[in-house]
């Protein structure tokens, strides 16, 4: 049986000299792994498809044990990402961020769409990887059920705070009542938690439009990393090192 449907390859890999499995993150059913056959040979029909990255319409060959991919009308390659150690290190995380969090079967289309809006940021933008990075991560977050509490205390629902405090383990932020019984939360500004709701309630390419004191950047990069770790029960992803050791490096 065949089945069509938009599609962005997340990751590849090899089986033989020849074919390759993508790990396709489609728009009408979630996560799909597929054979391209001869995915690895440069002039073969499905090599300009086999690459991380690329968007178009996969018409998949729906097989026993694993679906095979028929043909690919390629929307964006999304080249120039590849062609840049930068643009390729955050976009990579963003793949391996919808890896991590979608499934197969499972719809996700507003994660699907702010991937796409995501990859052309990266694409077509000389700077601002940072704030997109933390749009693209809130927004994920968000869309795969791991939203943090940011308008109510996480363990007593008020409302009412002299101080704000954020606890990445509970998930929020935490009122004045409550912040004794949690020894890990940390003082943040009004202003992390205001950029944070703007964040969760505006389409991902007006965020990459805001002008951020670099601060404000780096301490929500900080929590939002440590946040992912935590609620994603994932400490490494490879893709993130890389990055970090790249900004050092450029540092």
């Amino acid at each position: 049986m065949l089945f069509k449907t938009e599609a962005v390859v997340l990751r590849k890999n090899k089986i033989t000299d020849a074919d390759v499995i993508l790990t396709l993150f489609t728009r009408k059913y979630g996560k799909i792994r597929a054979v391209a056959k001869g995915g690895r040979k440069p002039k073969t029909r499905l090599s300009p498809s086999s690459h991380i990255f690329v968007y178009g319409d996969f018409i998949i060959n729906k097989g026993k044990n694993l679906d095979k991919v028929s043909s690919v009308d390629i929307k964006e390659s999304f080249y120039n990402i590849r062609e840049d150690l930068s643009k390729l290190a955050y976009a990579s995380y963003f793949a391996e961020l919808c890896d991590a969090v979608i499934v197969e079967g499972v719809t996700n289309n507003r994660l699907f769409d702010t991937l796409i809006k995501g990859l052309y940021l990266i694409t077509y933008r000389d700077q601002g990887y940072d704030l997109i990075k933390i749009a693209f991560q809130l927004q994920l977050l968000d869309f795969s059920g791991f939203r943090p509490e940011i308008k109510k205390c996480v363990n007593c629902g008020g409302v009412k705070f002299n101080k704000i405090n954020f606890n990445i383990h509970q998930g929020g932020i935490i009122c004045d009542n409550c912040y004794s019984r949690y020894d890990d939360s940390m003082l943040v500004n009004s202003m992390i938690i205001k950029v944070m709701n703007y964040i969760l309630k505006t389409d991902i390419t007006t965020v990459s439009k805001l002008k951020l004191n670099p601060s404000i950047i780096k301490r929500l990069e900080r929590i939002i990393d440590k946040y992912i770790e935590i609620h994603l029960e994932r400490k490494n992803f490879k893709s993130l090192e890389f990055l970090r050791t790249l900004e050092q490096n450029l540092s």
